[in-house]
């Protein structure tokens, strides 16, 4: 006996496959649907494979007071926040190479060398040595971020951190291949009877920045570029007479959504996520110096990898005569 399913409409009960035959006919919501699993595909991917390798190289002029003529056209590459151990190694390399055809004066890096485990020390001492082995005349300088020292977050600050095994490794591994770390130091350059000097701090999170060591003994209207990990570093160093500031650190946010910003940053001052900001000159400073400024690169690494409307960024810096 063979039996059959009639398809019968009852009344006043609705039609199961209404909203399936309007979805799959109705032209104007089958490009709708279409469309949002496109975005939505796309919203999964970019994010992750594609956004953070999409790295730019920015450049600006940077203006100072009371430099010498010889330093006109000086140019400084900032590389930031490698995050080795983290950020893929070959992505790393591709973006050095490339950054060292600019040929720049000087490099200086700005923390965040490897995302503190005992494995990204071996990976990060070439790409250290390829970056000293082809720097300018002036070579590298570098200062000390976070992960450098393991501290996350304010809970975990002091000292012990630099006692550390991976810590101290790390030390050797910078001044091995010829790079002048800065912690608390000055690094004066000289060009002709000019003199150019920059201004390195020790990290702020575990308590060992000084300013005052730092700052000690600069003549009143001596071109500056001070060298901070953090921007919110801004706090204790706006009284001291520096002219410009390069910063990291943020990751320029890392990810940016519409109308909401970065959900994440590990920063009190969030509005200097990224950019340039201008603070007023400080008193009794020569009338030359009528600005100054602080700028936070969207550095080039991750701990996780994902970007968002924040390109990685690495930044060439010419020097100009205000």
């Amino acid at each position: 006996m063979h039996t059959y399913q009639r398809n019968v409409r009852l009344e006043g009960r609705p039609d199961r496959h209404f909203l399936e035959r309007l979805l799959l006919t109705h032209p104007f919501l089958n490009r709708f649907i279409a469309c949002c699993g496109q975005w939505t595909l796309a919203a999964l991917i970019w994010p992750r494979f594609v956004a953070p390798f999409r790295w730019e190289l920015t450049r600006h002029d940077l203006p100072l007071a009371g430099v010498d003529a010889a330093f006109e056209g000086y140019r400084i590459l900032q590389l930031t926040d490698f995050h080795v151990g983290k950020t893929r190694m070959s992505y790393l390399t591709r973006v050095v190479e490339r950054c060292l055809d600019e040929k720049p004066d000087l490099i200086v890096l700005t923390g965040d060398f490897i995302d503190y485990h005992p494995s990204a020390l071996a990976p990060l001492k070439p790409l250290l040595a390829r970056i000293a082995a082809r720097a300018g005349a002036d070579g590298v300088c570098a200062i000390l971020g976070n992960h450098d020292y393991h501290e996350y977050s304010w809970r975990h600050v002091g000292a012990r951190s630099a006692q550390r095994a991976v810590h101290k490794r790390l030390i050797d591994i910078i001044q091995s291949t010829g790079i002048r770390l800065l912690r608390n130091e000055q690094l004066r350059l000289t060009r002709g009877a000019g003199t150019l000097t920059i201004v390195g701090l020790d990290e702020m999170w575990t308590g060992r920045a000084d300013a005052a060591a730092a700052f000690r003994g600069l003549a009143p209207g001596a071109p500056v570029i001070c060298l901070q990990h953090n921007p919110d570093g801004i706090e204790f160093l706006e009284p001291y007479p520096w002219q410009y500031m390069l910063c990291g650190h943020s990751h320029g946010g890392q990810a940016r959504f519409p109308l909401l910003g970065s959900l994440y940053v590990p920063m009190k001052h969030r509005q200097y996520v990224r950019g340039c900001f201008h603070f007023p000159p400080l008193a009794g400073q020569p009338p030359a110096l009528r600005e100054r400024t602080m700028f936070v690169s969207r550095g080039l690494g991750y701990s996780t990898p994902i970007r968002m409307r924040c390109r990685p960024e690495a930044t060439v810096f010419t020097v100009r005569r205000k």
